[in-house]
């Protein structure tokens, strides 16, 4: 996937930031209306995951490279994906997308396009 089609993808470049805190908030208000059938799969943590995802992709199209935005799928992978205890529910998710939210506002405001 070249620059260009990736940046297409999330809406251009002055706004691709917009989804990322629309993957996690949107993911935890889809399981908060909507029942789940498996319980140990949450649309709340695949929306933080797929943000993290959206957000190292963001973080990759700049000239300044932000290790912490990079970094941010191997976060996600260890806290969601595979969590070394009990699986991470809404107060766990909730955090990770009031986190990510911040991030990408600092990777915008300190790592312009």
């Amino acid at each position: 996937m070249t620059e260009g089609s990736f940046l297409a993808a999330l809406g251009g470049r002055l706004h691709a930031w917009i989804i990322v805190p629309a993957l996690a908030w949107g993911g935890i208000i889809t399981g908060l209306l909507l029942p789940f059938p498996l319980p140990f799969i949450s649309p709340g943590s695949v929306g933080c995951v797929l943000a993290s995802i959206a957000i190292a992709g963001i973080a990759l199209t700049r000239s300044r490279k932000d290790i912490v935005s990079l970094c941010t799928p191997i976060f996600a992978a260890l806290i969601f994906v595979f969590p070394l205890e009990a699986a991470p529910g809404l107060p766990m998710q909730l955090l990770y997308a009031a986190t990510i939210t911040g991030l990408v506002v600092r990777l915008e405001k300190r790592f312009p396009p």
